[in-house]
């Protein structure tokens, strides 16, 4: 069986949460063969960040954002887009315009999308649509919002996977439009899967930008939530990782029926480790120093425990990449500096983190936003309590309801985050009876072996189904 997983800006080039699980399927599942397709932001040069496995047979990359044309024979139907004009123009709801983009996309599969920008249909789009709702605003200005806005799509659209037996893709978004390209051209198999919400995540980054006008955000976040609900209604099968993911894909009209829950798994073996003795008390965060992860708060929260605890010894150990954002590493550093702990933050960079989880005494997750961490199910294996803000899968892990293993926080609140871990730190007893609970949930829920098997069963599943349709 040959899988085409598609990825958008993670997998090999950048580490963190989608490529560790991109890494670990493709490496535990090595009687299935893999084709690769990254979409990236530029064209910029990047290392490799894994060892690739033996059983990935291409890597195949496009830069999203740049001019490409794939040197296709057949153009698409541009006339087709007269409809989609009309139900913009008429308010028609997102539900009606998904179903004619839906329709549009499968009957161009395969096609070539590169002369849509001299097209008529094109510029009727754009005249029309600026005449009826923002003709307040400059066009060449609107002009170029829309071709922006549309060009990683055009992209997408063409950027043909290889036949393969099935398509999978971690995440909605434009990744999707390439999965669901590939389903329409060989009708093969599509599994999306969610670790966090795409359309949540982009809107989140759209509201808080201060690149784009105020007028056109709610255009651009229409479209992540139309590419979202496309996805969900072309795919087989529809994956996340936790409960309150699911929440959000139903109010975009996911089908209950395509829908499952598969959580992360790790080597709960692996990281069963007896924990160091050491001096004083030991915070560690795990993870790449980026703006999602908020490290600043954690840090932050640090300087108060600091405060709190006087003369104890406290040391914050920060373990992972610190080159994916620079400028925020150094004003992560700076910052420590300025609140005077430079004798007590570390960072480490990246690090066998085995050797560290039983140095710890309590694993902080300081992130804005998360899908499932890895780092929390490695530290529970570990028996490291966790203090976690309220994001993602962070509660339901952390307070599961057969033990709970940590503190939940909400997010970029220092204060409160500093109160958990100052609890954690003079209440020894809870902190054994969070360890051990944390051994005993991940063991049961977040097993590697768990999580490899429920793929391995769902691609059989899904290419059972469809040699059965050929009979």
């Amino acid at each position: 069986m040959r899988i085409g997983l598609i990825a958008e800006g993670t997998y090999p080039y950048v580490t963190g949460g989608v490529s560790s699980w991109i890494q670990t399927l493709i490496s535990n599942l090595p009687e299935f063969e893999f084709e690769i397709y990254h979409l990236r932001p530029d064209s910029k040069k990047r290392e490799i960040r894994y060892k690739i496995p033996k059983n990935v047979i291409r890597i195949h990359e496009l830069n999203i954002f740049g001019d490409y044309d794939p040197n296709i024979p057949e153009e698409a139907d541009f006339s087709m887009l007269s409809s989609l004009t009309d139900a913009i123009l008429k308010r028609q709801s997102l539900k009606e315009l998904v179903l004619i983009l839906e329709d549009f996309i499968r009957k161009n599969a395969g096609k070539s999308f590169y002369r849509l920008y001299s097209s008529k249909e094109f510029w009727e789009i754009v005249t029309k649509t600026y005449k009826n709702f923002f003709n307040h605003r400059g066009f060449t200005e609107y002009y170029w919002i829309v071709r922006n806005l549309t060009l990683p799509i055009i992209n997408s659209l063409q950027f043909i996977p290889e036949k393969c037996d099935i398509f999978h893709v971690p995440s909605t978004g434009y990744a999707s439009l390439v999965g669901i390209v590939g389903k329409f051209l060989y009708n093969t198999p599509l599994i999306i899967t969610e670790h966090g919400i795409y359309h949540r995540e982009r809107e989140r980054e759209i509201i808080i930008s201060k690149w784009l006008p105020e007028d056109y955000k709610p255009m651009w976040i229409n479209l992540f939530r139309a590419i979202s609900m496309l996805a969900y209604n072309v795919c087989d099968s529809l994956t996340t990782l936790f409960k309150k993911n699911q929440l959000f894909q139903l109010e975009l009209g996911a089908n209950p029926e395509k829908m499952t829950i598969i959580p992360n798994g790790v080597d709960v073996d692996k990281f069963d480790i007896p924990k160091e003795k050491h001096e004083g008390f030991i915070v560690g965060f795990v993870g790449r120093v980026t703006r999602i992860k908020d490290v600043k708060t954690a840090i932050r929260s640090i300087r108060i425990v600091k405060d709190v605890l006087k003369d104890e010894k406290i040391k914050f150990l920060i373990i992972g990449p610190t080159d994916e954002e620079q400028d925020y590493y150094e004003e992560c550093k700076k910052l420590a500096k300025n609140l005077f702990l430079e004798d007590t933050v570390e960072f480490l960079g990246p690090q066998n983190v085995r050797e560290y989880y039983p140095k710890l005494d309590v694993l902080l997750l300081s992130s804005v936003s998360e899908g499932q961490p890895l780092v929390i199910l490695e530290a529970m294996a570990a028996g490291v309590p966790i203090v976690a803000t309220d994001v993602g899968a962070c509660k339901e892990i952390v307070y599961d309801e057969e033990g709970q293993c940590g503190i939940i926080v909400p997010p970029k609140n220092h204060m409160i985050m500093a109160k958990a871990i100052l609890k954690l730190f003079e209440d020894k007893e809870m902190r054994e009876v969070f360890s051990e609970n944390a051994k005993k949930n991940v063991r049961k829920k977040y097993r590697l072996d768990l999580m490899i098997q429920n793929y391995k069963n769902l691609y059989l599943h899904l290419l059972k189904n469809r040699l059965a349709l050929k009979t």
